[in-house]
């Protein structure tokens, strides 16, 4: 099986670990079901994360237009359409995220200490309708993650193991057949 080249991968676990985390713990924090002194490091935490993240999305999308991965064998023309519709609707969603998230920022966005950006925009109506869209999108997003999440393992219990072109490490050939025979 054709696997993604070392920089792909690289691109995508981060990027994975970074937004899974801002997005369970940003809904957390906008359902205040964190005591206020870790709401606090929390959200100075995504902020700080998301914008060491900005490069690397960026970074991702321009390898992402030059690069092509060819379909995984065994997979149908209908499926691997399916999976590139949802992975444009990942990044766009992913992008739209990040962006709006700079925008409703109203207060300037340290960084671990190691530098500080300020905000883009006064505080106001631009800054409160950004983090409305924000919030709307990130909704979107995770119900696109746990989509993409579920088709990997969808594909994985028919015998595609998808996940092992994403994966660093080699399985043995045994681990990847189907869970059930056809």
């Amino acid at each position: 099986m054709k696997r993604y080249p070392p920089l792909a991968m690289a691109l995508h676990w981060l990027s994975a670990s970074v937004m899974l985390w801002a997005l369970l713990s940003g809904f957390a924090l906008a359902a205040r079901a964190l005591p206020p002194a870790l709401a606090s490091t929390t959200a100075s935490l995504n902020v700080a994360l998301a914008a060491l993240l900005i490069p690397f999305w960026l970074l991702r999308l321009g390898y992402r237009l030059c690069f092509r991965m060819p379909p995984p064998e065994g997979m149908a023309e209908r499926d691997w359409r399916k999976a590139k519709l949802g992975h444009r609707a990942l990044y766009a969603l992913a992008s739209l995220s990040l962006l709006s998230g700079v925008l409703m920022m109203e207060r300037p966005i340290a960084v671990f200490g190691w530098f500080v950006l300020n905000a883009p925009l006064a505080a106001g109506v631009w800054t409160r309708g950004f983090a409305a869209i924000h919030f709307a999108v990130n909704l979107l997003l995770a119900l696109a993650v746990v989509a993409h999440i579920a088709a990997v393992a969808l594909h994985h219990r028919r015998g595609l193991p998808i996940l092992q072109r994403m994966s660093p490490v080699r399985a043995p050939a045994a681990a990847v057949r189907p869970l059930r025979q056809k």
